[in-house]
């Protein structure tokens, strides 16, 4: 459970997140490709982070030499979960949700060193300074909530697969 409600935190916050972004900006895009108010890409971030940190931790006790190589790590993964998530979601909607094309140091639409490093520093906040809280806060969703935000958003995924091949 512990893993599936800090997906949903931070799949919901990362959502809310780019839509106060997008309000600020005065654009009229949307967060995410879903129809409810997450944006995995959040979820999985975060999923990934806990993931790396704690397998370093039992391999390397030198602080300073785990967060070179989470460094390192980080960048990888998240440039890769976005490529792979902008070519994804463009084959199966036909349009770009991002296009960082006129972002200095881009690879491609869908990748830019700016927006890597962003993540790679969100990571290490998140390690930092926000995991202690959200581990309390998510320690105390009851399983009925997970379950129901479970079913919700199986559904959200399959609703909006469906209504994207139609």
């Amino acid at each position: 459970m512990y893993y599936l409600n800090n997906f949903f935190l931070f799949s919901i916050l990362g959502h809310l997140f780019e839509t106060i972004i997008f309000l600020v900006i005065g654009s009229k895009r949307k967060s995410g490709f879903l129809y409810l108010w997450w944006t995995p890409f959040y979820g999985i971030g975060v999923l990934l982070s806990i993931y790396f940190d704690n397998k370093l931790n039992k391999f390397i006790k030198r602080r300073f030499v785990k967060n070179i190589i989470l460094f390192f790590i980080y960048l990888i993964i998240f440039t890769v979960l976005e490529a792979s998530g902008g070519i994804l979601l463009h084959f199966i909607y036909k349009k770009d949700f991002w296009n960082y094309s006129k972002v200095p140091f881009h690879i491609g639409k869908y990748v830019s060193l700016p927006t890597s490093l962003f993540w790679v520093f969100f990571s290490f906040i998140y390690l930092k300074f926000i995991r202690k809280f959200s581990d309390k806060v998510v320690s105390k969703i009851p399983k009925f909530i997970t379950f129901i935000l479970s079913i919700i958003f199986i559904g959200d995924v399959i609703i909006s697969f469906f209504k994207a091949f139609n």
